[in-house]
């Protein structure tokens, strides 16, 4: 998947390593399996020329008592510091709260690395709140790294996109 190979270097603080043998596409490929199986969805933006601008994704969808998801999201470079990241992650979040045209999730939670910077100001530019520090909470890079923990909930979120309603 070109996209990806084109960030790699760039994203390589803040993204998991590739395993031996794997590549992008098989990457790419296993998670539109994993989202057929219903604990996964991703939107990806496009371009007006159709190039991918970037990857919304929700990740371990849990249903009953929980209800919620994990959000990441990843800008390809050449759409970078465009707004095109807070607008995709805005609709992400609508997609995840709406009822009947979305999955109607009573929660979602996103981990960002203390140094990333830039996704700690979009999560709260979307109004993610902080949560708490998870310490050696996932292995980015090759190593256990630190995550900011945020959260939002349904009552917290006003659409922007999907289910807005015109006044």
């Amino acid at each position: 998947m070109r996209v990806h190979e084109l960030r790699a270097a760039f994203y390589a603080p803040w993204i998991p390593a590739l395993g031996p043998g794997e590549t992008w596409n098989h990457v790419f490929e296993s998670t539109l399996a994993k989202a057929s199986r219903g604990n996964q969805a991703r939107l990806i933006g496009l371009a007006a020329d159709g190039r991918i601008a970037g990857f919304f994704n929700l990740n371990e969808i849990v249903r009953g008592v929980f209800d919620c998801a994990y959000a990441s999201w990843q800008i390809n470079l050449e759409f970078a510091g465009r707004g095109l990241a807070t607008e995709g992650v805005a609709a992400l979040l609508d997609f995840a709260f709406a009822e009947g045209e979305g999955l109607g999730l009573h929660r979602v939670q996103a981990n960002v690395i203390p140094s990333n910077l830039k996704s700690i100001r979009l999560a709260e530019r979307v109004g993610f709140r902080r949560e708490g520090l998870a310490l050696k909470y996932l292995k980015i890079a090759g190593q256990w790294q630190d995550q900011l923990m945020f959260a939002k909930v349904v009552d917290e979120h006003r659409p922007a996109w999907l289910g807005r309603k015109e006044t």
